[in-house]
């Protein structure tokens, strides 16, 4: 009875972890986005001569405690402290996620993209690094969607598409309102004037 039971979990692992080979396993938005701070810390490192800055980020408050936490981890040898002689002010001019359709309905394109302007000021010289649009596209199916979004971040959260044209929504329904409305204005006024 033992060796039955034993069996059985076993026979129940191994199917688990074969279930999970297969399985797909995408990044969340938020993961998205750490590996796009993660590109532009790398270009930020080259620019950066001093040891100890300031940090700023400009806009809203999701932005902020994101891309501050990100860029504090990541750059480890500075020490970040908001009486420092420099400092370094980032502008998100967009950060964003966006959904597109494809030919199959399941599955959607995912876009993660952010650009943004960096301003280094340092007691001998200030400068201004413009960040191009940086977006990492992947496919994702429909059924993920929620679970990759954070609703904690606004920017890891979009809209998704329709998945498809629809002729009675966009061509029927409105002629429909307008015929009625003027009927209903025709049969207004003739019964009125009767």
């Amino acid at each position: 009875m033992k060796r039955l039971g034993a069996g059985f979990i076993s026979l129940v692992l191994i199917f688990s972890m074969s279930c999970m080979t297969f399985a797909r396993l995408s990044s969340s938005n938020a993961m998205r986005f750490s590996s796009i701070v993660s590109t532009i810390s790398t270009s930020l490192q080259k620019e950066l001569s001093l040891q100890k800055y300031a940090l700023h980020v400009i806009g809203g408050n999701d932005e902020k405690e994101f891309l501050q936490n990100e860029l504090m981890s990541r750059f480890t040898t500075i020490q970040w402290t908001s009486s420092a002689d420099a400092s370094i002010t980032i502008t998100p001019t967009e950060m964003r996620t966006a959904y597109f359709p494809t030919e199959d309905d399941e599955v959607f394109v995912r876009t993660c993209g952010m650009s943004a302007t960096i301003r280094i000021d340092e007691p001998s010289k200030s400068r201004i690094v413009s960040i191009p649009n940086i977006t990492l596209s992947d496919t994702i199916r429909i059924d993920e969607v929620y679970q990759l979004q954070q609703p904690s971040y606004t920017f890891c959260i979009g809209s998704i598409p329709s998945s498809s044209w629809n002729a009675l929504d966009s061509l029927v329904k409105p002629m429909l309102y307008v015929l009625t409305l003027g009927f209903s204005t025709w049969l207004l006024f003739s019964v009125r004037t009767q």
